[in-house]
């Protein structure tokens, strides 16, 4: 029978309340704006980038890249890799986008318990042409799952270590694969010219949202480095492996903001597991919107199920990114990088 991801959850690390946080900085100062500034340090020479802001509403056609390899695995206990494959959905904008004509990223990590589920599951087909239709370029990975019997590179080495390494269990070997394989994906696609890598969401659900989760929130408290994530999108996940009382209590201040949607009836990975990284994210000071689908079970819909703000869950992912990732920012084109940006 195959394992279910309740069975992660009756092993997992307990998550401990958060003790003495760390001053953030503060958020009075709009997201993008500090992203501007971060920005043009990194991109002094590439003032003429076009950096295009999603829309609340569809606007673009898209079209669909199947199968690209993002990258290789080690499989079988080891000796032997796999390919490693997402789906890739390109908003179709004028003029062509590229090195001058950039986007945001969405990355979608599908759930299924770390034993199943793929790319083309179904709340991904329903949400990924959604986002590509407002201006996100999205990218909606495959990755190693316990059936592979992976065997997590030595870049997540301390994370596989903090989990119990190879002798853990095997759920739990393959969500640091899964991590592993994310950290992989948003180097392929942070390598490309389309993607303007700042605005780098990850959207997860259930085993898919633990990766997020712990690839947004965890990496630091693990001395591995991550690549530049801006938001998290968290549907009925949880966190383990931080090994620290707070795991958003990055003293630098550059923890992605955060949006939690869970069911308060889940059977699967327990409601309470949301009100921990609420409580997490207050007293750390990290930016939240969290989404409590009254009487809801395991991955509340997006579409059929109304926001706090009284849109649906779906337009309210939209809604939050430009409350804080594009704070201060039109929809649509936005102005080259301004001239003396060093």
């Amino acid at each position: 029978m195959r394992p279910t991801l309740a069975t992660v959850f009756s092993i997992l690390l307990p998550l401990r309340l958060p003790q003495r946080p760390r001053n953030r900085p503060s958020y009075a100062t709009p997201i993008a704006t500090l992203i501007l500034l971060v920005t043009c340090s990194g991109y002094a020479a590439a003032q003429n980038v076009v950096r295009n802001v999603p829309y609340s509403t569809p606007v673009y056609t898209y079209t669909v890249q199947s199968d690209i390899v993002y990258g290789q695995g080690e499989i079988n206990g080891g000796g032997s890799f796999k390919d490693l494959k997402l789906d890739y959905y390109v908003p179709d904008i004028p003029p062509p986008i590229d090195a001058d004509n950039t986007l945001p990223l969405m990355v979608m990590i599908h759930g299924g318990g770390f034993s199943g589920g793929s790319k083309t599951n179904g709340n991904i087909l329903n949400n990924a042409p959604k986002y590509a239709e407002r201006g996100w370029l999205v990218a909606s990975i495959n990755y190693r799952l316990v059936g592979d019997n992976p065997v997590p590179s030595s870049r997540v080495q301390t994370l596989y270590n903090a989990i119990g390494g190879a002798s853990a269990p095997a759920q739990l070997r393959a969500a640091v694969a899964s991590v592993d394989d994310t950290l992989t994906a948003l180097d392929f696609l942070q390598a490309r010219s389309d993607v303007y890598d700042d605005w780098t969401t990850l959207w997860g659900t259930s085993a898919g949202a633990i990766t997020s989760l712990i690839t947004g929130y965890c990496l630091d408290d693990q001395s591995i480095a991550r690549p530049p994530v801006a938001m998290v999108i968290d549907q009925a996940g949880g966190l383990f492996g931080c090994n620290v009382g707070n795991p958003f209590d990055d003293p630098t201040g550059s923890d992605p903001v955060l949006m939690v949607i869970h069911g308060t009836n889940d059977g699967t990975v327990p409601f309470s597991f949301a009100t921990a990284l609420q409580t997490f994210a207050t007293a750390a000071g990290l930016p939240l919107d969290f989404q409590a689908v009254v009487n809801g079970g395991h991955v509340p819909g997006l579409g059929n199920n109304t926001a706090t703000t009284g849109v649906t869950l779906y337009q309210r992912t939209v809604d939050y990114h430009h409350e804080t990732v594009f704070d201060g920012l039109t929809q649509g084109p936005q102005p080259p990088l301004p001239p003396g940006c060093s």
